[in-house]
């Protein structure tokens, strides 16, 4: 027997026994009844049941804006502080510890960015266990290998099943009074949904469907809204903007989400536009997430989350280039 199950009565106490690795976050709902990782004060507040929040947890360690920059006369140029504030951030599924994962190979593998590792070395992430729905896939792509995780909460009768990942999760586990001895499971079988096969021959053949009528109807269709990267797990478009204030002598550097769907993205000094046309900008996204870029070309970013396929008010859905084989 070991020391690995929580019993559902015993979750407030792993939340408590939790706090002294960071602020809680975790599913909840806001206001407006909109499903988002965000603080929790007890229990209460989360939402275990959730299916995916509308903004992914890159929020955490990618902001919408990050200062980079300021200056100002009396003391010229500054860097911003490196803000480490520790979060233990709870209850993510495998699709999102996957984008994680692959967020931290752009941000960290080739050339550490100073910003995202501080972030991501405060972070602490325990992974729960979902069940899939009509816009989401699991299989190899990432919905169904929990990866990346400190600690993963593997649902099973009556409460939990917990496991360590990284040592930061071996440690904690250590130390916890919630546990008890559970039955000996074995590992949940992995599934692959139809299609993530059918994504990943596709992206081992660098097909890009050159021939396929969908991408004129994409194009005659799309709202050029960006829903669908704004809330992807794994896009990660910047731009670097200046912004002076109102006094004319001190500005700021921030770095901004961007969008490969907007037509300013293309847009370079002169009124050049590497993709003037709709159909160009859905043609680079879909190159982008499934056959991978500079770096990490040949790797696959779509994680089978589904926040696309649900998000888009003209219910475009990339997966349906990719057709049945045999």
């Amino acid at each position: 027997m070991a020391k690995d199950f929580l019993a559902n009565g015993s979750l407030g106490t792993f939340l408590e026994e939790l706090a002294p690795f960071g602020a809680l976050h975790g599913p909840t709902l806001t206001e407006d009844g909109v499903p988002a990782f965000a603080p929790i004060a007890s229990p209460s507040d989360l939402r275990l049941d959730y299916r995916r929040t509308l903004i992914p947890p890159k929020k955490y360690l990618f902001p919408p804006r990050t200062p980079l920059l300021e200056f100002a006369p009396e003391c010229g140029y500054r860097l911003p502080a490196i803000a480490s504030e520790e979060i233990t951030l709870f209850g993510l599924h495998p699709c999102d510890l996957s984008a994680i994962a692959y967020l931290d190979r752009v941000f960290i593998e080739d050339r550490p960015d100073p910003l995202y590792q501080a972030r991501r070395n405060a972070l602490t992430l325990v992974g729960l266990s979902c069940k899939p729905d009509e816009f989401c896939f699991c299989g190899e792509l990432g919905c169904d290998a929990p990866v990346g995780f400190d600690i993963f909460l593997q649902r099973v009768e009556g409460g939990f099943h917990l496991r360590p990942g990284r040592r930061r999760g071996e440690t904690i586990i250590a130390g916890l009074s919630s546990l008890s001895e559970g039955a000996e499971t074995s590992a949940p079988q992995s599934r692959e949904a139809e299609v993530s096969g059918r994504i990943r021959n596709a992206a081992k053949r660098q097909e890009t469907f050159p021939e396929s009528p969908l991408w004129d109807d994409f194009a005659a269709r799309c709202l050029s809204c960006g829903a669908c990267s704004l809330c992807c797990p794994t896009c990660y478009c910047l731009d670097i903007r200046e912004y002076g204030s109102l006094d004319g002598r001190s500005a700021a550097r921030i770095q901004e989400w961007d969008n490969c769907l907007f037509k300013s993205h293309g847009e370079i000094a002169g009124g050049y536009n590497f993709r003037k046309t709709r159909q160009e900008r859905f043609r680079y996204r879909f190159v982008h997430k499934y056959l991978g870029f500079g770096p990490l070309r040949g790797v696959v970013s779509c994680v089978g989350c589904g926040r696309c396929r649900e998000v888009c008010p003209v219910r475009i859905d990339l997966m349906e280039l990719f057709p049945k084989e045999g």
